[in-house]
């Protein structure tokens, strides 16, 4: 009975060390991720000012992002125009304290390809 107790401790620890590290590592980049999003709503409304098939509004709720390279390279996706379900990707790069668009590589096969730090999926 002994030994069930202390197997059932270690299953449960194991658990709640486990999320409490995915809380760590969204914190760590949070700030980074913030900045990406103020970034990207900007940029969505200028595409809304550009066609009348983009969703009208940047829902922050409603983006998967993903973080490489320690916090250097973010990527977010989300649903971009109205009728379609298709995800737009962008890239973002901070570099000597400032942050980059990143047209050079694409990003939806980066995700594909590389492992990332950090990842919150909200949209498939």
């Amino acid at each position: 009975m002994k030994k069930l107790c202390i197997g059932v401790l270690i299953i449960m620890m194991s658990i709640i060390n486990s999320s409490c590290s995915h809380d760590q590592k969204e914190n760590r980049y949070q700030s980074q991720i913030n900045k990406v999003m103020e970034i990207q709503q900007e940029t969505h409304k200028e595409m809304v000012k550009k066609s009348d098939q983009v969703a009208p509004k940047f829902n922050k709720d409603k983006v998967n992002t993903y973080v490489f390279e320690d916090g250097k390279l973010i990527v977010v996706s989300y649903k971009l125009f109205k009728d379609k379900d298709q995800l737009f990707y962008a890239t973002y790069e901070f570099k000597d304290d400032k942050i980059y668009y990143k047209r050079d590589i694409d990003p939806k096969t980066y995700v594909k390809n590389h492992h990332p730090d950090y990842e919150d999926i909200k949209v498939k």
